[in-house]
C-alpha cells in the first residue's frame, strides 16, 4: 500500500487496493462461506477492518521479512469469517471452488475438446482434494499467496503449507495427465 494510504493522507490510494484485491477476497470468503450474499457482507467488513488497520501494515511481518497486502488481507479476511462463525456458533463451511473462466474460443476443435476435457478433471481434482490443500493451492497458484503469506492466511506453519502443497500438486497432476 503507498504511504500515503497508510497515513490516511490519500484516500485514492486504498480505493486502488480495494479495487485490485476485491475479487481475490471475496473467493477466498467465499471458499469458506458459500453463500455469495454473506461473502459480500463479510468482504465489505474484511476492507472496513483493513481501512481502520492501514496503519499498521507495514509490508513486513514479525521477523522482519516482506509482506503483501494481498497476505494481509487474507489475514484479515479469515478473521472475519472465524469471527462471523463465532457470532453465529457455527464452523465456516468449505464449498467447492467456483467455475474457472470458459475455454479459450480459438484454435482447432480437437484442441478445444483436449482443453475442455483437461479443465473438468482438473475441477474434479480441486474438488475432491482435501479442503486445507484445496485452499493452500488456490491461494498459491490463483491468487499468488508467497508460502509465508499463506500460512499467515490459514494460521498454520509454513512447513505445513509446503507439504500439502507438494501433495495437492501430486494429486492434481496424476488426475489431470492420468
Amino acid at each position: 500500500m503507498p504511504r500515503s494510504a497508510q497515513r490516511g493522507v490519500d484516500d485514492d490510494a486504498f480505493g486502488d487496493v480495494v479495487r485490485r484485491e476485491t475479487t481475490v477476497v471475496f473467493g477466498f470468503i467465499l471458499r469458506r462461506v458459500g453463500d455469495r450474499s454473506l461473502t459480500e457482507d463479510l468482504t465489505q467488513e474484511t476492507f472496513l477492518r483493513a481501512w481502520r488497520a492501514r496503519r499498521q501494515f507495514r509490508g513486513e511481518d514479525t521477523q522482519g521479512e516482506g509482506s503483501s497486502m494481498r497476505g494481509w488481507l487474507c489475514s484479515i479476511a479469515a478473521n472475519v469469517v472465524r469471527d462471523h462463525a463465532r457470532r453465529e456458533r457455527r464452523r465456516p463451511t468449505e464449498v467447492r471452488e467456483p467455475e474457472h473462466g470458459d475455454i479459450p474460443v480459438g484454435g482447432d476443435l480437437g484442441d478445444r475438446v483436449v482443453q475442455a476435457e483437461a479443465l473438468d478433471r482438473l475441477r474434479e481434482a480441486l474438488t475432491a482434494l482435501p479442503v486445507r490443500q484445496r485452499e493452500m493451492f488456490l491461494l498459491r497458484e490463483r491468487d499468488g499467496l508467497t508460502y509465508k503469506e499463506i500460512a499467515a492466511a490459514l494460521e498454520c506453519p509454513i512447513g505445513t503449507v509446503m507439504s500439502g502443497l507438494a501433495r495437492a500438486r501430486e494429486r492434481l497432476a496424476a488426475a489431470v495427465l492420468g
